[in-house]
C-alpha cells in the first residue's frame, strides 16, 4: 500500500509538470485538422481507451460481485488513467482549438482521485474512533463514483472524438448538441431496457409497478425539456424555421403521449403493461423519416436513423404482445432471444442520430461516400456498443453464478454431500419433532417428561427396567441444556 501510495504522488508529480508546460489546447492556436497525430497523442487515446473504457468498468463489475480481482484491476486502472493523462497535456503535434474535451478531463481527474481515495480508505479497514459511523457512507459514495464514472467516461469519450474531428465550432454548436444529446438518449434507453432484459426485471418488479410507467415518465419530462429547448435555447433564433417547428413538436408530443402513459400507469402492477411508449417511438421515426434536409444525402441519413426507430417501436410493441398473452416467459432466467431486437433497433437508432449531424454528413458526402456504406459504417459502431453492454451485463452474471456455484455443499467421491451444522441442526429437529412424546419404547427417554420417569423408576415397572442408566443420562442433558433435537433413538433395551 506504501508503494501504490508513493507512485501516486510521483505520477501526480509528473502530471502537475506536463500540464504547467502544455499550451496545445487554446483559442489562439493555429488549428488544422488535416495534421497528423503524434505517438504521444496515440498513447494517450490508447492508454485512456483502455484505463477508462476496459478496466474501470470491468473492476465496477468485480467490485459489485466483491470479486478479489476488484482492487488489482483498479488500481491498474488508475495508473494508466494518470499516466494518459499526463500525456495528453505533453503531447506535441497537432493544436487543438479551446474545448470542453480538455476542460472535462479536469472533472474525471478529480473524480478519479476521490474515487481511489475512498477505495484505499475502505482497504484500510478503519473502524476506530469516528471512522466506524463514516465508513457506511464512505462505501455508499464509492459505490457512487464508479457508477458516475462509467457515465462521465462516455462523455469524455464522446467530447474527445468531436475534438478529434473539430466539430461543434462556427454556429454549430446548437445543432451538434441537439444530435449528440438526443442521440445519446436513444442509446441509453436502449440500454436501460437491456439492464431489464437481462438483469433487473425481478429487482424492478419488486416496487410493483409496470415497467413502462418508468418509460413514460421518462418520455413525458424529455418531451417537457425538449419543448422549450429546441428554439433559441442554446444560440438565439432568427424566427421559426421548419426544423425549429418539427422539433418543437416532437417535444410536445413525447410529453402530451407520456403524461397519458404515465396517468394510464400510475396504479398499474408488473404484469400490466402499455403499448403507448412504443407507439411514441413509431411516430417520432415516422417524423425523423420524412424530416426535409439541405442535402439528399443528410435526407437519407435521416430516413434510416427513421426506419431504425419505427422498427425499435415496432417490435417493442410485438414483444410486450407476446408477454402478456405468455408465448414469452417473464419469469424466465434466459430472455428469449427477440426481446434483443427491440434494444439493438433502439441503440442502433441512437448512433445513427449522433452520426446525422449536420458536419458529419457534409464530410462524408464530400468523401464521395455513399449512404449505404455510410449505414453500415455506423450500424457497426451500434453492434460493438451493444456488445460492450452486454458483456459487462453477462459477466456480472457469471460471476454471480459463479459465486452461488463456490457456496455450494463439497460432494464426495462416493457421492455424500456434506453438511453444515445448522442444516444438521434442522433434519435433527425435524426427527424429533415427528417423534411421540409418550408410548414409544424407541425413545431412550423425555427431557421434558422428568416426573413421569422418577414416578416409573419408583413403582419398580417394567421401565425401571428398561432405562436402567437413565436416571445418569438424564442428569448429564441437564447440565448442557435441553433441546427437542436431543432426543436420541436407539432402539428398546429389554433385560431378561
Amino acid at each position: 500500500m506504501r508503494l501504490y501510495t508513493q507512485l501516486l504522488f510521483v505520477l501526480a508529480a509528473g502530471f502537475w509538470r506536463g500540464a504547467r508546460a502544455h499550451d496545445h489546447h487554446g483559442a489562439n492556436m493555429n488549428f488544422d485538422a488535416g495534421e497528423p497525430i503524434g505517438a504521444v497523442l496515440k498513447l494517450h487515446i490508447l492508454l485512456m481507451a483502455v484505463a477508462f473504457g476496459v478496466l474501470f468498468p470491468v473492476g465496477l463489475v468485480l467490485g459489485l460481485r466483491k470479486n478479489k480481482w476488484h482492487v488489482p484491476v483498479q488500481s491498474a486502472g488508475g495508473v494508466l488513467a494518470i499516466v494518459g493523462f499526463v500525456l495528453g497535456h505533453a503531447h506535441g503535434g497537432r493544436a487543438f482549438k479551446d474545448n470542453a474535451h480538455s476542460k472535462f478531463s479536469w472533472f474525471m481527474l478529480w473524480l478519479l482521485a476521490a474515487q481511489l481515495g475512498a477505495g484505499i480508505y475502505l482497504k484500510l479497514h478503519t473502524e476506530r474512533r469516528f471512522n466506524d459511523v463514516v465508513r457506511p457512507y464512505i462505501r455508499v459514495a464509492h459505490k457512487g463514483m464508479a457508477i458516475a464514472m462509467v457515465v462521465a467516461t462516455y462523455v469524455q469519450m464522446l467530447l474527445g472524438v468531436v475534438a478529434w474531428l473539430g466539430y461543434c465550432y462556427d454556429g454549430y454548436l446548437g445543432q451538434c448538441l441537439a444530435h449528440l444529446i438526443m442521440g445519446s438518449s436513444f442509446l441509453a434507453y436502449g440500454v436501460w431496457l437491456l439492464l431489464l432484459v437481462r438483469l433487473a426485471s425481478p429487482w424492478l418488479s419488486s416496487f410493483g409497478r409496470s415497467p413502462e410507467l418508468y418509460d413514460s415518465a421518462m418520455i413525458m419530462v424529455w418531451g417537457l425539456f425538449n419543448t422549450f429547448t429546441e428554439h433559441g435555447f442554446i444560440e438565439k433564433a432568427h424566427g421559426w424555421s421548419h426544423k425549429d417547428l418539427q422539433h418543437t413538436s416532437l417535444g410536445v408530443i413525447w410529453f402530451c403521449g407520456g403524461l397519458l402513459s404515465t396517468y394510464m400507469l400510475r396504479r398499474a402492477g408488473p404484469r400490466q403493461r402499455s403499448l403507448f411508449p412504443s407507439i411514441i417511438l413509431v411516430f417520432t421515426g415516422c417524423a425523423m423519416a420524412a424530416h426535409e434536409q439541405s442535402s439528399e444525402f443528410s435526407t437519407r441519413v435521416h430516413f434510416v436513423f427513421g426506419l431504425s426507430l419505427v422498427l425499435a417501436g415496432l417490435t417493442r410493441c410485438v414483444e410486450i404482445m407476446l408477454l402478456t398473452t405468455g408465448l414469452i416467459s417473464a419469469d424466465s432466467k434466459e430472455p428469449n432471444p427477440f426481446q434483443y431486437i427491440p434494444v439493438f433497433f433502439l441503440c442502433h437508432s441512437g448512433v445513427a442520430f449522433m452520426a446525422a449531424n449536420a458536419e458529419s454528413v457534409a464530410a462524408i458526402a464530400n468523401m464521395g461516400i455513399d449512404i449505404g456504406t455510410f449505414s453500415l459504417g455506423y450500424l457497426s459502431v451500434s453492434f460493438l456498443l451493444f456488445f460492450y453492454a452486454y458483456f459487462m451485463m453477462q459477466l456480472y452474471a457469471e460471476l454471480g453464478a459463479r459465486s452461488d456455484k463456490d457456496m455450494a455443499l463439497p460432494t464426495a467421491s462416493d457421492g455424500m454431500v456434506y453438511q453444515t451444522v445448522g442444516q444438521q441442526d434442522a433434519e435433527v429437529s425435524a426427527v424429533a419433532d415427528s417423534i411421540p412424546a409418550h408410548g414409544d419404547s424407541h425413545v431412550l427417554f423425555d427431557a421434558n417428561d422428568d416426573d413421569d420417569d422418577d414416578s416409573e423408576y419408583g413403582n419398580g415397572g417394567h421401565d425401571a427396567q428398561t432405562l436402567g442408566f437413565g436416571a445418569s443420562a438424564r442428569h448429564a442433558r441437564a447440565s448442557r441444556g435441553s433441546r427437542p433435537s436431543d432426543d436420541i433413538e436407539l432402539g428398546s433395551l429389554h433385560t431378561n
